[in-house]
């Protein structure tokens, strides 16, 4: 993801430095979840990294799948175009600009808590997501105490732009509840998990069908 800070200033330094010591190991399980669930998609198979950020993601799997990275930081589009291989996107994912049944698969990683209505992007994810194609979902775990002392402490001091304690850079807070609560309409769950110390939700779900989606 690259949320905007202070108006629409972006910190590229900061996603950068994830793959360091020592955010590389809080941000390791992400790497795990993401294998998993490319594993088990076909080689070949139309990905969209939502809110792609920097790109560093999922940019290893460019050469097996057809990556597309879409943001809505432009310098998040540019960065990516020169430095890896997929296809990437300047848009909102408010207004996706694919058609629907597009995606074998969907990766949202430390994005949706950056949004004011989240359910819109979750119903636009949906929309373009193939029937029986699976999202991958992560977003930090609000009802941990562990990550309000991390918010407060790690990002505080070292986080430099990173300023995540601030309610304008995650406006909606995920506990278990909420995530599924919100996820439960358009996704049949297949995998929910709590990593790094509880501080992380993931959930892995695959789309339902149109006509059982609820108003």
């Amino acid at each position: 993801m690259s949320p905007t800070v202070d108006g629409n200033k972006y910190y590229f330094e900061y996603l950068k430095r994830t793959d360091r010591f020592p955010q590389s190991v809080y941000h390791r399980a992400k790497h795990q979840m993401v294998r998993k669930i490319f594993d088990e998609a076909k080689p070949g198979a139309k990905v969209l990294d939502a809110a792609c950020g920097i790109g560093q993601i999922s940019a290893p799997y460019c050469q097996t799948y057809e990556i597309i990275g879409v943001d809505e930081q432009l310098s998040a589009i540019k960065y990516c175009s020169q430095h890896f291989k997929g296809r990437y996107v300047h848009a909102s994912l408010y207004d996706i600009p694919f058609g629907n049944d597009e995606f074998s698969l969907i990766i949202f990683l430390d994005a949706i808590e950056h949004f004011t209505d989240p359910v819109r992007v979750l119903r636009e994810l949906h929309r373009v997501l193939k029937p029986g194609g699976k999202i991958l979902i992560c977003t930090v775990n609000y009802a941990n105490p562990l990550w309000f002392i991390l918010e407060n402490t790690w990002h505080r001091f070292f986080g430099g732009n990173c300023k995540s304690y601030l309610k304008d850079v995650h406006p909606t807070r995920y506990t278990q509840k909420l995530l599924r609560q919100h996820c439960e309409g358009l996704f049949e769950e297949e995998v929910f998990e709590k990593r790094i110390l509880k501080m992380e939700l993931f959930i892995i779900g695959k789309k339902r069908p149109a006509n059982a989606l609820r108003t």
